[in-house]
């Protein structure tokens, strides 16, 4: 191998791998390897860089997709929700119908109970004559037995006079008891009324049937109207 003068000869033999054709092959190799590493490493940097670029896009968009399928899945548990809700909205309305009619039916059931109750204490506690009854012409009195006082709401043995036991006598029917009892003294005419009572004590009104004759003394002058009074029962159930 010819070498240039300027050049060290032990220099170029350290660097030879041969003959002049061996050294061009080797070292062309070698610098065909270095030009393709040095092109490979510029590429993977390029593509790194445009990874880089590109990651915030790409987590922006998997951030939408996320967001996307949570939103549709509270959605549809909103939805799934809201249907529950009205599923149980019409449940609590049926059964609260079903409690106000059992309310209902039971209010009706007491209240039949109650007259029903209350007829048999009638029937079963009244004594041998609770029937009579009797206002006195003079004074206004007016006499009624242990149990007619009791069932108007009067005290033991009390003796009310007329205007306090008008009072126990509905509303409605007092101007006419008012009247009838007046043409009875003032004619003679028998008395003959069915009235309704509001007993004092608050206790469920009565429907009383109720006759009387005038009695006079020697010298033709009304001393007292007497009589008999009962319920009507048959009547009043027969209206519930």
């Amino acid at each position: 191998m010819t070498t240039p003068n300027h050049l060290d000869a032990s220099i170029l033999n350290y660097f030879s791998v041969g003959n002049v054709w061996q050294n061009i092959v080797f070292y062309g190799i070698i610098i065909c390897l270095l030009y393709i590493n040095i092109f490979l490493t510029r590429r993977k940097k390029t593509y790194k860089l445009q990874l880089v670029t590109n990651t915030p896009a790409e987590q922006e968009k998997l951030t939408q997709r996320t967001t996307d399928t949570s939103a549709r899945a509270l959605y549809k548990t909103n939805a799934n929700l809201t249907d529950e809700i009205a599923i149980l909205k019409k449940e609590l309305l049926a059964q609260g119908e079903e409690l106000e009619l059992s309310y209902m039916k039971s209010d009706r059931l007491n209240d039949q109970l109650s007259e029903i109750l209350d007829c048999l204490e009638l029937t079963i506690n009244y004594d041998h004559n609770p029937w009579d009854w009797s206002l006195d012409y003079s004074s206004g009195v007016v006499t009624l037995s242990e149990y007619g006082l009791r069932i108007r709401g009067f005290s033991e043995n009390a003796k009310p006079v007329f205007d306090e036991t008008i009072t126990v006598v509905d509303p409605r029917y007092r101007q006419a008891m008012i009247d009838a009892i007046e043409n009875s003294f003032k004619t003679g005419a028998d008395f003959s009324m069915t009235y309704l009572i509001n007993p004092l004590d608050g206790s469920r009104p009565k429907e009383i049937k109720a006759t009387g004759q005038v009695q006079y003394n020697e010298l033709g002058i009304p001393v007292k109207l007497s009589g008999k009074f009962a319920f009507t029962y048959s009547e009043l159930l027969a209206k519930k």
